[in-house]
């Protein structure tokens, strides 16, 4: 990562606000060491890593990070042989111990959860045994603890002993009425590390004993009774075991520290990290941040971004800003007045970028992508250098020189007020020169500016592209968000006027700007204007569009509702069909038994099988075909018309009556509607009449339906078949068989096909299929 860039884009602040959440001084450290990633695969790492730690904490709770200390110079101590850390470093030790003992379980509770996290801890175990080893050497308050050995806690046992004695006995001589004109003071104290008694001076002759002190008046000494000095003698001796015994203590701590230093190292380093992860991720929280995703190429799509430091302050409202930079632009130009906010746009992209490469989310809109740039350079502010006795324009001079000098394929650099400093005709030729020099070079470019000339440039270049800080048209105020394809206008007198400029001033200055105006001004107004009305052209051709693709898919729509309807319709008349088929053959199957066994003239049958076919006829009509023009002939009997529903030639057999005619068609006779008639085209020899005894029409149905067509001609095949249907359904039978023979192939292909393409009829097939023979079967 660039260091001047970091430093005028401000990262390091967003590093101090990311370590003021850390909880630890190895976490601190991290956060301010954090910088980009050493590659593509590197960033999109850190950042899967950042989601997986927020998806840990609210799966298991936050990592629980407690006390640690920094142990760099007292475990290079503890490594030393022989060495003896005292109670309060090796404290700060157990402490940290005590840290990373939590963290590492925490760490295998996340290797539960299969959460990447885990891998943080790979090859650590808790140092439990470290852990214990400090529990029980250290109370609380640093004090070393019986526990610490056995040795320890007998010693210990003994001096409590002996100190019982001494107490007991001076106890007795503070009580003795013998000694109590001596007695100064009813308590016993130590002087010398040994314990006595407060007398009078003149106590010698009452009692035995050694002076250790004396009061400062003079009037009291301090005495040690001698019957107490031996047992004082083996207090001190025991005292000064117990010494040695917590020093051996100590030294072996030391150097059980020192031997795990380099294990306590990593586990602090452990600590680290999933401390900054923590500052990571309440960082993103309380900037409301998003995970953006990485693309290895130099783009930029960032969506509702906010300046991370603006968006820290309480005091204000951020306004959210789009950052574009498409893969075959090279250069966006920000324009606009003073205080619009170009330089913090431009800043934001920098820093936004930088943040995704080192891991962090942006405060921005989901579904952002960040583009990888391999470098980030930038020139921005004021650069003015009077220690080097550099100008503004010799400081941005000679920090271009740097980036040409650094710059690679695909960098991103950040210029802000290019131009700026000299005269502006030759800082206007001295910019273009630079960026086209840049995109010669690959590299990206996002720039501010107020020079006329860039703004005709950015219009004219291609993969260029001018983006203007709005502003309130009534007001004037900046509204902080980019509209891109414009170019915005410096408004240097109106921002004056704002400020309070003496409007005497303002005058003066427009009358020296004069009402042409600059020719370069107008003809960016010109190119601003051509560029709204094409993009107005634009709008209203996609508005269209769009138009035509929501009636496309509305009639898309519509056909697959009608297809749907259709389909409904007719699984609902089949049903309805069917069951009025089964009505009709019930019926006809009674008419016929009645007229088998004489309780029904001919007559009553036949009427009965017409009103099954006038049933059929009304809640079934046929799609009438247009009716073939000319009149009809004089209906009388034997004269021949054609049925327009079924498309066949009949037979008339009576005159009309109530406009209903009785007709002869295929050998079946039937009612019909007179309007269901049309002539044909030439009349026919009538058949020859048979004798009708009352029940021609009904025997002439009856028997078996079989037939066998060897040797017709398909039309008379297929006439024949139809015969054998209407005797079929006449005589109640569900299926019959056609003999067709093998032959030719072609009257079982004809039979089959007019099978199929009637909807009462199937084909049905026995469990031996012969060519020979096709079955049909009434539906």
């Amino acid at each position: 990562m660039d260091r001047h860039a970091a430093k005028v884009l401000d990262f390091g602040r967003v590093l101090e606000a990311l370590s003021g959440l850390s909880l630890t001084p190895q976490g601190k450290s991290a956060c301010a060491e954090v910088t980009t990633a050493s590659g593509f695969d590197e960033a999109v790492r850190l950042l899967d890593e950042l989601e997986a730690f927020g998806m840990l904490t609210r799966a298991i709770g936050t990592p629980p990070i407690g006390e640690m200390a920094l142990l760099d110079s007292i475990l290079d101590d503890a490594a030393i042989p022989n060495a003896c850390l005292d109670i309060e470093r090796l404290m700060s030790v157990g402490v940290t111990i005590r840290t990373t003992t939590r963290v590492i379980e925490y760490l295998e509770d996340a290797g539960r959860e299969n959460s990447p996290i885990a891998e943080l801890a790979d090859g650590h175990a808790p140092m439990y045994g470290m852990e214990e080893r400090f529990a029980a050497t250290f109370g609380p308050r640093g004090e070393v603890l019986d526990s610490a050995s056995p040795e320890l806690f007998r010693l210990r046992g003994e001096i409590r002993g002996l100190r019982s004695r001494v107490l007991g006995a001076l106890k007795r001589i503070l009580r003795d009425t013998e000694y109590e004109h001596v007695v100064r003071d009813d308590f016993i104290t130590e002087r010398s590390n040994r314990y006595v008694v407060p007398l009078a001076t003149n106590f010698r002759g009452y009692l035995n004993g050694i002076v250790h002190d004396h009061s400062r008046t003079g009037q009291t000494v301090y005495v040690e009774p001698m019957e107490v000095v031996e047992i004082n003698n083996k207090v001190n001796a025991t005292k000064e075991a117990e010494t040695a015994e917590v020093r051996r203590i100590l030294m072996k701590l030391t150097a059980d520290v020192g031997g795990e230093a380099h294990r306590i190292r990593a586990q602090v380093a452990i600590v680290a990290a999933v401390d900054m992860l923590w500052a990571k991720l309440k960082l993103s929280q309380r900037l409301e941040c998003t995970k953006p995703t990485l693309s290895r190429e130099p783009v930029l799509d960032v969506s509702s971004a906010k300046h991370p430091l603006l968006a820290l302050r309480d005091d204000i409202d951020v306004v959210p800003v789009d950052l574009k930079l498409n893969g075959d632009e090279r250069l966006i130009l920000i324009t606009g007045a003073n205080a619009g906010g170009k330089t913090v746009a431009l800043k934001t992209i920098g820093l936004l970028t930088i943040m995704a490469h080192s891991g962090l989310f942006l405060p921005a809109g989901e579904e952002s992508v960040v583009g990888w740039f391999p470098q980030i350079l930038a020139d921005i502010g004021d650069e003015q250098d009077i220690d080097r006795d550099l100008s503004t324009f010799t400081a941005h001079m000679a920090r271009l020189k740097e980036i040409f000098d650094t710059a690679g394929e695909g960098a991103l650099v950040l210029i802000d007020e290019m131009g700026t400093g000299t005269d502006p005709s030759q800082g206007t030729a001295l910019s273009v020169a630079v960026l086209e020099e840049l995109a010669e070079m690959g590299v990206k470019v996002a720039a501010t500016t107020h020079l006329d000339g860039l703004k005709a440039y950015a219009y004219a270049a291609s993969g260029a592209v001018n983006a203007a800080v709005a502003f309130d048209p009534d007001s004037g105020n900046p509204l902080y968000s980019l509209l891109y394809g414009q170019a915005g206008s410096s408004n240097a007198l109106d921002v004056a006027q704002r400020l309070g400029v003496p409007q005497r001033v303002l005058d003066r200055a427009k009358s020296l700007t004069g009402e042409k105006g600059d020719r370069v001004a107008k003809l960016v107004a010109d190119l601003e204007r051509a560029r709204d009305e094409a993009r107005v052209a634009a709008q209203q051709a996609d508005h269209l569009s769009a138009e035509l693709e929501r009636d496309r898919s509305r009639q898309a729509e519509l056909v697959a509702e009608a297809k749907n309807e259709r389909r409904l319709a007719r699984e609902e008349a089949r049903k309805e069909a069917l069951a009025l088929i089964r009505d009709m053959r019930k019926g006809l199957s009674q008419a016929i038994k009645s007229v088998e066994k004489g309780e029904a003239r001919e007559r009553e049958a036949s009427d009965k099988i017409d009103n099954v076919a006038e049933e059929v006829e009304k809640r079934f009509p046929k799609p009438q075909p247009e009716k073939p023009l000319g009149p009809l002939p004089e209906l009388v009997e034997g004269v021949q018309v054609l049925v327009v529903p079924l498309g066949k030639r009949a037979t008339v057999q009576s005159p009309p009556k109530s406009g209903r005619v009785r007709v002869a068609v295929g050998g079946l006779t039937t009612t019909v509607p007179v309007d269901a008639l049309a002539p044909c085209d030439e009349q026919v020899e009538p058949p020859r009449e048979h004798p009708k005894v009352g029940r021609v029409t009904v025997e002439a149905q009856r028997g078996s339906p079989d037939i066998k067509v060897i040797g017709m001609t398909v039309g008379e095949a297929l006439e024949e078949l139809d015969r054998s249907v209407n005797k079929a359904l006449l005589g109640g039978f569900e299926r019959f068989r056609v003999v067709h023979g093998r032959g030719t192939g072609a009257l079982r292909r004809a039979i089959r096909e007019r099978i199929e393409e009637d909807p009462g009829l199937n084909r049905h097939l026995e469990e031996e299929d012969d060519e020979a023979i096709t079955w049909v079967e009434l539906v």
